[in-house]
């Protein structure tokens, strides 16, 4: 394997008037089938993944939900066990790429691409780690025109925005609290046993710079590690916070005008197996100022209400609890849901709540809003059941706002510049739930301050030919 070379300065890849957008998709897992309608927008030229039955899953899902002009498109682009291979090979070819890996691997493509001024669409949660972030913003700084776009699909719901500007006007007054949730439970219970990897399966080219692990399999009752479960490993995900945590808290700091936090404190981290992410967390995250000009105090709930065991008859194999009653949900949000007169569950499985000091919002990502007292909205209150949720509903829009910025040559909605301070505030969750439950970061964009021992989690040692920042 190669580093993220050639160098940078080279200029972003314009498209000529009339002209598709060449993209190249880096990864075939779960949410690339959500997805995939969003890149056949444009002209598909790759598709890059290791393992041969991803390719397959993908080619059953287009064959199955995609028109004819969608999978011709999708039938001539080329395929590619890894990204390296592919921008050697095809980089005079490509304009843009999609990546949709492991978090493990969302750094280096992406560098890759950058330095070749080729124009970026990343999954969230960025970075597998704060400094890695930290590059992702400075490569796409050394190249004007170059349009980043990270994957939280909801920023370009037009709910969001909406109830975005109504807080930014004022509508439920000054917010100096929020309250965020969800509804997973990132990690597992017990340790699988290990087995061979997929036949034609290069697992050392998964593990990618991360160490070679052990292969587990998903079965009936468990994820495993591949080809979705690595969400609860560490070294290779970022636990519940990172898979829904830049979702969910993305309203707070476009309503807030937040940046980083200066503190994050651990208030609960529960762990069940070594070398996988806590099971239940609590996090405080304190933001020195806001659109408001005073601070804000953010909390971050997960996982299994206190007393619930964490066991496979109360969560299911992806890690979500069957029963809403079994959520840690704040007590602050239930309490808000019971005083509005809501029927229990009107509040969801995960979401926001916004208290202002002459109302309160409650925001899911989904595209769901309630204003508390409806008048603060100025719309009627409106929920988005599960039921109504699908992701070829809600994501092509985003897609397409990538692809606009492309050949507008302007910044797109979710550019770096905006979304690193929220992947990286996930990333100083995951920081303070491995220093345990209790501990007080103190943090100033770069460094933890306080705690040597936690600010060396800020970086991760690469295998060789794996470091994205040489």
């Amino acid at each position: 394997m190669t580093g993220a070379k050639p160098s940078s300065g080279v200029p972003a890849r314009q498209i000529p008037r009339g002209s598709k957008i060449r993209v190249a998709l880096v990864g075939c897992g779960l949410q690339s089938r959500m997805m995939i309608d969003g890149v056949l927008c444009e002209d598909l030229v790759a598709i890059v993944d290791p393992d041969p039955a991803r390719f397959a899953a993908l080619d059953g899902h287009v064959a199955a939900t995609c028109g004819a002009e969608a999978r011709a498109n999708y039938a001539k682009a080329r395929r590619f066990a890894t990204y390296q291979d592919m921008f050697d090979e095809m980089d005079g070819e490509l304009d843009a790429v999609v990546v949709e890996t492991p978090n493990h691997h969302h750094v280096l493509p992406a560098v890759m691409a950058m330095r070749r001024g080729i124009h970026v669409y990343l999954d969230k949660p960025l970075g597998l780690v704060a400094a890695e972030c930290d590059l992702l913003l400075d490569e796409a700084r050394r190249h004007p025109g170059l349009v980043t776009q990270c994957g939280t699909y909801g920023h370009s719901l037009p709910s969001m925005k909406y109830c975005a500007d109504r807080i930014a006007d004022g509508a439920i007054g000054e917010v100096r609290e929020v309250w965020a949730y969800d509804d997973r439970c990132n990690s597992v219970f017990c340790r699988p046993e290990a087995c061979p990897p997929p036949r034609g399966m290069d697992w050392d080219l998964w593990c990618g710079g991360s160490p070679v692990c052990d292969y587990y399999p998903e079965t009936r009752d468990r994820d495993g590690i591949h080809p979705h479960g690595w969400h609860s490993w560490i070294g290779y995900g970022n636990g519940s916070v990172g898979n829904l945590g830049m979702h969910i808290m993305d309203i707070a700091f476009l309503a807030l005008g937040l940046g980083e936090p200066d503190m994050v404190r651990c208030d609960d981290a529960h762990f069940a197996v070594e070398g996988a992410w806590a099971y239940r967390e609590a996090f405080e995250f304190h933001f020195p100022s806001s659109r408001f000009g005073r601070d804000v105090t953010m909390h971050w709930w997960d996982g299994l209400v206190d007393g619930v065991p964490y066991t496979r008859e109360f969560v299911d194999r992806l890690g979500i609890p069957y029963r809403r009653e079994h959520l840690n949900i704040p007590p602050k949000v239930l309490e808000a849901e019971k005083a509005a007169g809501f029927p229990l569950g009107t509040f969801y499985k995960n979401g926001i709540l916004f208290v202002g000091s002459c109302g309160s919002l409650w925001y899911t990502h989904h595209g769901g809003y309630i204003f508390m007292p409806p008048s603060t909205g100025g719309r009627t209150p409106r929920v988005d059941r599960p039921k109504d949720f699908d992701y070829r509903v809600v994501t092509p829009p985003h897609y397409h706002e990538f692809y606009a910025a492309i050949r507008e040559r302007r910044e797109a909605n979710d550019c770096f510049a905006y979304s690193v301070p929220i992947a990286k505030t996930v990333c100083l969750a995951n920081i303070s739930a491995l220093s345990g439950k209790g501990s007080m970061l103190k943090w100033d964009g770069r460094r933890v301050t306080n705690d040597a021992a936690a600010d060396r989690l800020t970086t991760r040692v690469y295998r060789r030919g794996w470091d994205p920042f040489l």
